[in-house]
């Protein structure tokens, strides 16, 4: 296994020979599982690049203790259902990152800096991915799957700001001195220590924030600042420039980070919308009314397929799996599944 292991790595920086390549697509095609094994460690390489190269580091010892621990949890999973490699699948990342960050900290010789020191890192958690971030400040960072982080390698003197595309998490240290302040493309959120969750994908409408705990101030572009109390959730539409705040049950929105996707009277669109956000499948719903249909239910651990037959079984639903295609680089196409009303 060893070998095949450093046959993908050297594949996924582009020093695989042509031998090599055969190789590996004799692997890949020798069965499901192999597939499934090389798409977390393409998802691990992904996240765990930085930008930085200090000639000091050892790469080579570097990789084999990745691929030690790579090992160590996946020797326990490979023999699991495919539910499980899906969920192992999201939350690799979290076995390479507390590294890179502890090298992080290393390399910065100061907790906190001015504005002409001031290094950006930037994290992005790939498709199908659950990212854990651990910041210079003792605030832990969730990154949802297609999400991008970009944070200081250590703050300012006077606050903390990151800077997120996507959906994320936040466990702030309290640090009354230091606001911790999130940026998103319509909405800053400033807080000094509590937890919250955070939407904002540049693709969609709606930006939104849920706490959980502790108190924020949001603050939307071109409208005044917002104070949150816990169970709260104020969400803008982009769209047509309106807010709304509600009081909400917060674990709905930050359930995926656990592995849980909670749905309460949702459109069939939104939910399989967070399908395939965490499983990193393209699903469509073809018919307008059927998007609209409230669905209620909670999945923990199941497969795609167990989810896709579920939701079959308690919604006027029918569905049809295209067939994936391998690519150029010897990978496969995303899987794509067009949803269809049940025909009377």
């Amino acid at each position: 296994m060893q070998n095949i292991e450093k046959i993908i790595i050297k594949s996924f920086s582009g020093e695989i020979t042509q031998e090599e390549k055969t190789l590996l697509r004799n692997w890949l095609n020798a069965g499901d599982e192999n597939e499934q094994y090389y798409a977390q460690l393409k998802n691990i390489w992904q996240v765990s690049g930085v930008k930085f190269t200090p000639d000091e580091i050892d790469a080579e010892k570097a990789a084999n203790l990745v691929l030690e621990k790579i090992n160590n949890k996946a020797s326990l999973s490979r023999n699991r259902s495919l539910s499980l490699l899906v969920w192992w699948q999201r939350v690799a990342a979290i076995i390479v990152l507390p590294l890179l960050f502890a090298l992080v900290y290393l390399l910065g010789s100061k907790g906190w800096a001015d504005d002409t020191e001031m290094v950006y890192q930037e994290v992005m958690s790939p498709p199908g991915t659950c990212s854990k971030v651990k910041l210079a400040d003792g605030t832990t960072v969730w990154l949802n799957a297609q999400s991008v982080l970009k944070y200081p390698v250590v703050f300012q003197e006077d606050k903390r700001e990151v800077f997120l595309a996507g959906e994320a998490y936040f466990e702030v240290r309290s640090d009354k001195r230091h606001p911790f302040i999130v940026k998103t493309k319509v909405m800053d959120i400033k807080a000094t220590g509590t937890a919250f969750n955070v939407e904002a994908f540049d693709s969609e409408n709606i930006t939104a924030v849920t706490l959980i705990e502790g108190k924020v101030k949001v603050n939307i572009k071109g409208q005044k600042g917002l104070d949150m109390t816990p169970n709260q959730r104020i969400s803008y539409d982009n769209k047509i420039d309106s807010y709304h705040i509600e009081t909400v049950n917060p674990y709905k929105w930050y359930a995926w980070k656990d592995g849980v996707l909670m749905f309460r009277d949702d459109p069939l669109e939104y939910v399989f919308k967070r399908i395939g956000l965490t499983y990193n499948i393209h699903i469509e719903v073809k018919d307008k009314k059927l998007a609209e249909h409230p669905y209620r239910a909670t999945f923990e651990g199941e497969s795609i397929d167990e989810i896709l037959r579920l939701i079959k079984m308690t919604a006027p639903i029918e569905y049809v799996t295209e067939e994936r295609i391998m690519t150029q680089n010897d990978s496969y196409s995303k899987r794509k599944i067009e949803v269809y009303r049940v025909k009377k």
